[in-house]
């Protein structure tokens, strides 16, 4: 299993942020994430579970993992992503953050990292058999200040 540390403004593990599709799909097959999908704009990785988006010149603007058993480890400051309960995950990237926060439960984009959590739910507790399930969020990843800069106008605009 590849142990994948999310870095912000860098990548998670050697999937790196601004580098360029051929570099994104070298770096996957080195970690054996067989790809499962591709748009004009995204390559999905590993049952779709890594997405990664490219802006218009071809380099990857953001990059997201969703809990997939027994295939990688994507960790932020030592905690599995995909197995940390939603909140905690949240407090550690806030702490790491500075500043005020208010857990969402639909999404957050933790602007100075450019570091985005989606959909916490209880159907991604990858871990829950036999157990009551946790709130487990169904995406993490981080992207470009482009990247921020679009989920931010998108944002405004539904508010």
């Amino acid at each position: 299993m590849s142990e994948l540390p999310i870095t912000p403004h860098g990548g998670i593990g050697p999937l790196r942020l601004n580098a360029t599709r051929a570099e994104i799909r070298a770096a996957a097959a080195g970690l054996r994430l067989p790809a499962s999908g591709q748009h004009a704009e995204s390559d999905y990785f590993a049952e779709e579970s890594v997405q990664v988006e490219y802006d218009a010149a071809g380099k990857a603007q953001f990059i997201g993992v969703s809990p997939l058993p027994d295939v990688y480890r994507a960790t932020f400051s030592g905690a599995d992503v995909c197995d940390t309960e939603a909140g905690d995950l949240f407090a550690r990237i806030a702490e790491a953050e500075g500043g005020a926060h208010v857990f969402e439960a639909d999404g957050y984009l933790f602007p100075k990292q450019i570091l985005l959590l989606w959909a916490a739910d209880r159907e991604n507790d990858r871990l829950r058999s036999g157990r009551a399930a946790r709130l487990i969020w169904g995406q993490v990843g981080v992207g470009t200040e482009a990247y921020r800069a679009t989920v931010e106008r998108i944002r405004a605009r539904d508010t």
